[in-house]
């Protein structure tokens, strides 16, 4: 994408872009920790923190970039890309502002910029998270033609669990990837939560009479002694044709957040409240919602 000139508060100043290729990881980190000064949550970074999401989660420095007023840096988008069933998606990862220039109508002309590369980019369909309190922001991306689908929840229980895993299944741990093209959730899981994106993630599968019925993918965090100290949700599913749909999901349950009995932290990332079976069920679990936000999507094709 070239440098243009675009008209700010009736005037004109000049907006020079740069790909995030051309940046040092510490200038990245820096550009993207001012620009995320004072929001809704803590999402300041550090370098390694960073290059591990670029490994992890499909994000593209080439097709990312930074804005800049001469020599000023004005903002910040990057960006992911995956290609599934023969259609390119797009995930804006993150948008930010440094904050002398927000309110001043940068945002939108970043978002059009990134418009513009997803379609030089022949992307089919561009989807973003929002914190569902920013009302500023999700206008802003409402305003270039996303449209709210659903919402998310985090959700948290910490302690042991009293959940009893149903009989008449059998399990098989691996990897989110083995799940290939079985996913259940019908496209509705975000795309940290894709098995493309998982990184380190794990795999539960529930199967019945040797069948794929259900699954769940998730992360673990160990302390310094190597113990267990954290697990991270991030897609629990079953077949949508089966009639015991729900005793799947919480047998997938009760294999991911083992051992059940261990008080440690269990958090569920970006879980869609379409998802009502599983959203019922964590909330007679004990867990309950820390942050909300909203799914995003926009058609390019």
């Amino acid at each position: 994408m070239k440098s243009n000139i675009f008209p700010v508060n009736g005037g004109f100043d000049m907006i020079r872009y740069e790909k995030l290729s051309r940046l040092s990881a510490e200038e990245i980190v820096d550009l993207w920790n001012r620009g995320f000064e004072n929001y809704f949550s803590n999402v300041q970074t550090t370098v390694d923190r960073f290059l591990n999401r670029v490994a992890n989660e499909g994000l593209s420095l080439e097709r990312s970039f930074a804005a800049f007023e001469d020599d000023r840096p004005i903002g910040i988008i990057v960006n992911g890309f995956r290609t599934r069933n023969g259609r390119i998606f797009a995930w804006n990862g993150g948008t930010a502002i440094v904050p002398e220039y927000r309110g001043k109508g940068y945002g939108k002309m970043l978002m059009e910029h990134n418009m513009a590369l997803y379609a030089e980019e022949k992307v089919d369909e561009a989807l973003l998270e929002a914190i569902a309190r920013n009302e500023a922001a999700i206008r802003l991306y409402e305003s270039v033609g996303y449209r709210k689908v659903d919402r998310l929840a985090f959700m948290q229980h910490e302690g042991a669990l009293d959940l009893t895993a149903p009989e008449g299944y059998e399990y098989r741990r691996g990897l989110p990837e083995d799940i290939g093209e079985a996913e259940f959730g019908g496209g509705r899981s975000t795309w940290q939560a894709q098995a493309a994106n998982m990184g380190k993630g794990e795999c539960v599968q529930v199967l019945a009479d040797g069948r794929l019925v259900g699954y769940a993918f998730y992360k673990t965090l160990k302390g310094e002694d190597g113990s267990l100290s954290a697990l991270y949700l991030y897609q629990c599913e079953a077949d949508p044709l089966r009639p015991d749909r729900d005793e799947i999901l919480s047998a997938a349950l009760a294999q991911a957040f083992r051992p059940l009995e261990s008080a440690i932290k269990r958090t569920v990332v970006n879980l869609p409240e379409s998802h009502s079976n599983l959203y019922s069920l964590l909330c007679k679990l004990g867990f309950e919602k820390t942050v909300e936000q909203v799914h995003l999507k926009k058609s390019m094709s």
